[in-house]
């Protein structure tokens, strides 16, 4: 509809346009008069109608006449195409024929009039790309963008539209999310992809696992797993730990879809981190296999820290180190006091000694794996031990266990060049000179690598200030006596001695995978007693011998290689970035050493990685590329030792539910007024109805003033030129 109509506006006040008026009709009245004496009654009427004329239309110009016009609009409706273009449209669609997205662009794009063209032709049609995320698409980006998004959140994305379109339709398989708004008014019209009654799939739903257990404690594992299409089979679920088999159980499917959770339960016979995974094996027909198998971790502490002591003699240090174990309740102790040797000569029968045997043959051979740390303490250990026992022993060391030997003149001294397990083992060696030196007391101060080592940590205030260290340990009580030995190359010298030739005295090396500690002296003890005289407590002795059990028994707190995993995962697919640092003083930081990082994948075999170095404080930061799923191994190389780890990734089809779930998309369109539609079931003409019902109108209305027009003031100068020329031609001029 369209029309136009004239309006006023005047510029000055009615009553002095009227006023204006009148004197122009007066003056030329008089006009007329003076002229018709001169000129005649015709050419004086003709002049004062051309003036009046002039006067008539200028103040016409002061009413502000202006033209309305009107014309009536149409407001194109606004659709909104939501394509589902998440994880779960990537599988396959029914038929075989290309993928669920597939199938979906073929609804919009396909056939003879597509129906987004169709559209088109009507309404405003934005065309829109869902999964974590919504983002606009142009027609080439519909039909060449790929699915592999995050499962889509349909409540979001219409908060994220703003209610600007009249109606959304929804493509789909259902695999979203979804959850009633308050200000959300706009129908929904559901289209579904995928057919979940031809869908077969069975998949690991959830995993319900401690993060944390303890060694040869039961840790119990509630796995969930799901299947579509497999009524009445019977299929087993494995318990792995990294590759071996823990145990499996079998479990039957009654119906379809079934859904049925399986405990597992096992004992951790030894500590460090499990990658645990529980498969399913593939099945006939299944559209995904991905989802088959779940990897996690689970950390396996000790819950008491076992440790097997032997004395080769009664003595102040024993008694003193006892205390100092038995005041940690996570150390479990079992000690033997050596009272007689072999080579003792009694008068008494064995039966009527009260003694108990030392139990070699049962402790070195069944009993020694159930330790974790092995003292001798100014043990004879050559008149006890056969080399098998003590083959027993570095073997396990060699496996991760923990070994220190406690100085005093009963050590058996195997000279510098000793070649048993137990000289291949220790950090030092025998000097050539005096075995054990009891002579004078010698002062100890730190060694070369005491300052940052994490034993050294003993007094929190001295945070960094290796001056205030220092002071410390050279105010500590001199020992009586000293063993005199030479540390090896691979070692670490934290405590030496600090009169004339500098003994180590505290010497710690790595065996294998586990670690080794040699103290040189068997007055240790007086450092607690110095303490206590000088009134400053017992803490620095307790925590000095508790720090040398947790860095002996490899207390993760207390590796100077600190390994720390993304805090958020990893998934396959993505460049994974793990940080490296150092507890102390970095041994990485000369320049005749390097840290080395190697990256496993899987299957075991070495991928690529990159080693960034942050800064001399933060460490270092290695990137690898993790192609795929499963439990990837970080070996780092030292000098101050091997540090491993392992980081679980999660596949892109790790407990993925991919079943079509169109129940889902009944009910967003139930919840929203709108429609739940298959493509052949009217779905042009459902939409168009629901964008017809917000169709809008609205009336255009435009005011253009005449006086503004060139016409006005053309005809204004016109009948003034024409007066001014009549008069000049009738000789008034």
């Amino acid at each position: 509809m369209s029309g136009f109509a004239l309006t006023i506006a005047p510029v000055f006040p009615l009553w002095l346009i009227i006023l204006l008026f009148s004197l122009g009709l007066a003056a030329m009245g008089a006009l007329y008069r003076l002229n018709r004496e001169k000129l005649g009654e015709k050419r004086s009427l003709v002049l004062s109608l051309l003036r009046l004329a002039a006067i008539v239309l200028i103040l016409l110009c002061a009413l502000n006449p202006a033209r309305v016009v009107r014309q009536e609009h149409t407001v194109l409706p606004a659709i909104a195409v939501l394509v589902d273009m998440s994880q779960t449209m990537g599988q396959g669609a029914p038929g075989g024929e290309g993928t669920r997205l597939d199938q979906a662009r073929s609804f919009l794009l396909s056939g003879n009039s597509p129906l987004l063209q169709t559209l088109k032709e009507h309404f405003r049609v934005d065309v829109y790309g869902l999964s974590d995320s919504v983002r606009p698409l142009a027609a080439d980006e519909l039909a060449d963008f790929p699915a592999g998004g995050k499962k889509a959140d349909v409540s979001q994305a219409l908060a994220a539209l703003g209610g600007k379109h009249a109606v959304v339709v929804l493509l789909s398989d259902g695999n979203v999310g979804w959850r009633i708004l308050p200000e959300q008014r706009v129908p929904v019209i559901t289209v579904p992809v995928g057919d979940p009654v031809v869908y077969r799939d069975i998949l690991i739903k959830d995993v319900k696992a401690p993060p944390l257990g303890f060694r040869g404690r039961e840790i119990v594992i509630d796995v969930t797993m799901k299947s579509y299409g497999y009524a009445g089979l019977t299929l087993p679920i494995i318990l792995k730990d990294s590759g071996k088999l823990l145990t499996a159980k079998d479990i039957h499917l009654d119906t379809s879809p079934a859904e049925v959770t399986v405990s597992f339960s096992f004992i951790p016979d030894t500590v460090g981190r499990k990658n645990v995974s529980v498969t399913i094996p593939q099945q006939v027909g299944e559209n995904l296999i991905g989802n088959n198998q779940a990897d996690f971790v689970i950390n396996v502490v000790k819950d008491k820290t076992r440790i097997l002591m032997i004395s080769g003699t009664p003595s102040v240090n024993y008694r003193f180190m006892r205390t100092a174990f038995k005041s940690d309740p996570s150390i479990d102790l079992l000690s033997f006091v050596i009272l007689r040797t072999p080579s003792d000569i009694l008068n008494v029968p064995t039966h009527e000694q009260s003694l108990i045997p030392f139990p070699v043959e049962t402790l070195f051979t069944r009993e020694l794996a159930n330790f974790d740390l092995v003292i001798f303490d100014n043990f004879n250990y050559a008149l006890f031990l056969r080399p098998e026992y003590l083959e027993n022993l570095q073997n396990f060391v060699k496996a991760g266990g923990g070994f220190a030997m406690i100085g005093g003149p009963n050590l058996f001294n195997e000279g510098r060049d000793g070649l048993s397990p137990i000289a291949d083992m220790l950090p030092a060696r025998f000097s050539d000179e005096k075995f054990y030196r009891r002579d004078f007391p010698v002062g100890v101060r730190l060694g070369r690598s005491g300052a940052r080592h994490p034993i050294m940590q003993i007094r929190d205030v001295f945070g960094k200030d290796d001056t205030e260290q220092e002071r410390f340990w050279q105010e500590m009580p001199p020992l009586d006596g000293i063993n005199l030995m030479d540390s090896k190359r691979s070692a670490l010298v934290l405590i030496e001695s600090a009169d004339g030739i500098p003994w180590p005295i505290l010497t710690v090396s790595s065996h294998g995978k586990g670690r080794v500690l040699a103290l040189a002296t068997d007055y240790s003890w007086k450092w607690y007693m110095g303490m206590v005289a000088a009134e400053r407590g017992t803490q620095p002795y307790l925590r000095l011998i508790h720090r040398m059990v947790r860095w002996l028994t490899r207390d993760p707190d207390l590796d100077p290689v600190q390994i720390t995993l993304p805090e958020t995962g990893a998934v396959a697919g993505r460049e994974v970035d793990v940080r490296i640092a150092f507890q102390g003083e970095n041994p990485a930081a000369g320049p005749e050493t390097a840290i080395s990082v190697s990256v496993f994948d899987p299957a075991g075999v070495k991928i690529a990685s990159k080693l960034k170095t942050l800064s001399e404080s933060a460490g270092y930061m290695v990137s690898f590329p993790a192609e795929k799923g499963g439990a990837y191994r970080l070996s780092v190389e030292t000098p101050a030792g091997p540090q491993e780890d392992s980081l679980i990734v999660a596949g892109l089809q790790d407990r993925l539910d991919a079943a079509p779930d169109h129940e889902a998309l009944k009910k967003i369109a139930d919840a929203s007024g709108g429609k739940f539609i298959s493509p052949g079931d009217g779905l042009r003409e459902a939409i168009e109805e629901y964008a017809r019902k917000a169709e809008g109108r609205f009336v255009e209305e435009k005011q253009v003033p005449l006086w503004a027009t060139p016409f006005v003031m053309a005809a204004v100068l016109g009948l003034l030129s024409l007066e001014w020329f009549l008069r000049r031609r009738w000789g008034l001029i």
